[in-house]
């Protein structure tokens, strides 16, 4: 593990921030919204709103895995009127709880109140332990969650190709390459799987160079891929278009796992 700095502690303190993934840290600390993050939560926000219509009070969202609590500004700006609390294990994101997701039952009183949502968006595929630990951390989700509320897991699918397991991609922070089924198997085991929904029929596009068996982040294949997701594919008009083909492309069966990312919508078993 490394140690990094952050500007609000004292010289004597900085030693005690301790970094899992340097490359995380360094990633998602200064993460701008793309288009991917406003389809994501596109869906994110309907499916919250959708099921608390009846909750009579805002619904308290436990966001695992927060980085930079980024979740909590999209959200906000689909309108959706929600208490926050972001859980992340790397103590630079400055999270409201440093916690580790594979410990959740043990955290339980440390968390505000007892959550209506939780939501582990992009997390379960960093996780150390593979298979095992995602269903221990789905199960613990389902013994903290009050009861009646919605477990919300996003894992990827054509993000850098993971269902397709090239044998020449490897993304060191990716766990585990799984296919929709493997994943929707391993996590039914743990909870009750309500629904499931494609997401980013067009943010998954720029990862088409990944194909090629000579690609490398720093050749012109890796070059490419990094122009079409930073540059061609953030052009403002794509985000309506990938907003509405997620939420028709993505209730379809067939297309459920052939996108970006999908989201399967748990409870907690019975």
């Amino acid at each position: 593990m490394d140690r990094t700095e952050r500007p609000d502690l004292a010289d004597d303190e900085q030693s005690e921030v301790t970094v899992h993934s340097q490359y995380l840290v360094k990633k998602l600390a200064n993460a701008q919204r793309n288009l991917y993050g406003t389809v994501k939560f596109d869906i994110v926000a309907r499916t919250i709103r959708d099921w608390a219509q009846d909750l009579g009070r805002p619904p308290r969202i436990l966001d695992i895995g927060c980085s930079t609590s980024i979740s909590k500004e999209y959200l906000a700006d689909t309108g959706l009127d929600f208490d926050y609390c972001g859980a992340d294990y790397e103590a630079a994101f400055e999270p409201d709880i440093v916690l580790d997701a594979t410990r959740l039952s043990e955290h339980r009183d440390d968390l505000p109140w007892q959550p209506d949502v939780i939501a582990l968006l992009d997390v379960l595929e960093h996780l150390p332990g593979r298979g095992p630990a995602i269903e221990s951390v789905m199960r613990q989700c389902g013994e903290v969650i009050a009861p009646g509320g919605l477990i919300l897991a996003v894992v990827p699918q054509l993000y850098r190709l993971d269902r397709l397991k090239l044998g020449h991609l490897h993304y060191a922070e990716h766990q585990v390459r799984m296919t929709l089924n493997e994943w929707s198997e391993i996590i039914g085991r743990a909870v009750t799987i309500e629904s499931v929904h494609g997401i980013g029929y067009l943010s998954c596009l720029p990862y088409l160079p990944m194909l090629s068996p000579w690609y490398e982040e720093t050749n012109r294949h890796g070059k490419l891929f990094h122009h079409l997701r930073g540059k061609t594919f953030e052009w403002g008009p794509l985000k309506p278009a990938e907003i509405a083909l997620t939420r028709t492309l993505g209730r379809v069966p067939g297309f459920r796992g052939w996108c970006n990312s999908s989201l399967l919508v748990c409870r907690a078993k019975v």
